[in-house]
């Protein structure tokens, strides 16, 4: 691993041209350093970007939001690309909330949760943090094989600079809180550690956990979320809770019953609806809390959805369906 690490550094791989190596040659056989020189050869003409780096979802019709793609520097000056969600009725300065994906990478359940934590008051920020690696593939399984062997260093960095990138966003407040979802949320408690002050409150859902000397570093506070029957997340989950809290970090911690990895997540099998939105209601007070949204603009955007769901359902009233239509057809 030393050397593998060394030639990297040394050498200054492309991370993108790294990303498609550790995909071909495995993350065990990149440590030959035959299959080094063969990954330091690796795409030397990369392929056009595309026009956007994952997909237009139907999330982004959503009259009381704002989306885009976005992009911005991080670690060696490389581009991070993202996806940010505004509320629509926002006139003044917002704080800011870092959404990290899980191991399925920017999918469309993080960008869910992206517009979700928007219509709380925020500018909501989800980045791809494969983009310096040539970004999410379109294979889940590939995605997977990637943030399992990339360098947590990297990401860390990367991860800290877009809190400060956040900060000091022009309609940004200055408060800037993250929430992550099983690698991610590792990473936001990563992010945590190295960000410090500059974070105002941290958020984890079912995560491995940081080293434990990671503890001391972190001052925001720190919300975390697991499942009972995720054994094999919480079998370090308490040792990580007794080492914030001789830290004296402030710390919230729940464990939801029958619940196990990935129970927010919609989309997968393991989803718990009741854990789902226990949790999710948890984390949105808790941010509140910390980040202080403004509560002008939540009345805004609470008639703003009250209008929206009077329109769906009339227009949903109005619309004749299956039944109807075969009664009215000439016999």
């Amino acid at each position: 691993k030393g050397l593998f690490l060394d030639n990297i550094r040394d050498q200054a791989i492309n991370r993108r041209r790294l990303g498609k190596a550790i995909l071909q040659f495995g993350t065990a056989g990149l440590l030959s350093e035959t299959v080094i020189g063969r990954a330091l050869a690796a795409e030397e003409n990369p392929p056009a970007k595309k026009s956007f780096p994952f997909p237009i979802d139907k999330g982004d019709d959503n009259p009381l939001l704002n989306t885009h793609r976005v992009n911005w520097r991080v670690t060696n000056g490389e581009l991070m690309h993202g996806y940010i969600a505004v509320p629509a009725a926002a006139r003044n300065k917002l704080p800011t909330v870092l959404i990290i994906h899980d191991e399925q990478g920017l999918d469309f359940a993080t960008r869910e949760y992206t517009r979700k934590m928007a219509l709380n008051g925020y500018i909501a920020l989800a980045p791809d943090f494969l983009s310096a690696w040539g970004g999410m593939p379109d294979d889940p399984a590939k995605t997977r094989a990637l943030l399992m062997g990339v360098d947590w260093s990297w990401l860390v960095k990367d991860a800290a600079m877009t809190v400060d990138w956040l900060k000091n966003q022009r309609y940004s407040t200055g408060k800037v809180g993250a929430i992550g979802f099983g690698w991610g949320g590792k990473l936001a408690q990563y992010t945590a550690a190295q960000a410090q002050d500059a974070l105002a409150a941290a958020v984890a859902y079912y995560s491995e956990t940081p080293p434990m000397n990671e503890a001391a570093h972190i001052k925001a506070p720190l919300q975390l979320h697991f499942g009972t029957s995720d054994s094999a997340v919480n079998a370090a989950a308490l040792n990580w809770v007794s080492a914030l809290k001789s830290a004296s970090v402030p710390l919230e911690c729940y464990f939801y019953p029958n619940a196990g990895h990935g129970f927010m997540n919609e989309t997968q099998p393991a989803y718990n609806e009741v854990a789902a939105n226990e949790a999710w209601k948890r984390s949105a007070e808790f941010l509140a809390a910390n980040l202080n949204p403004k509560e002008s603009l939540l009345h805004k955007i609470n008639k703003g959805e009250q209008k929206l769901e009077k329109e769906q359902a009339v227009a949903s009233s109005t619309k004749p369906n299956v039944t109807q239509k075969a009664n009215q057809q000439p016999k």
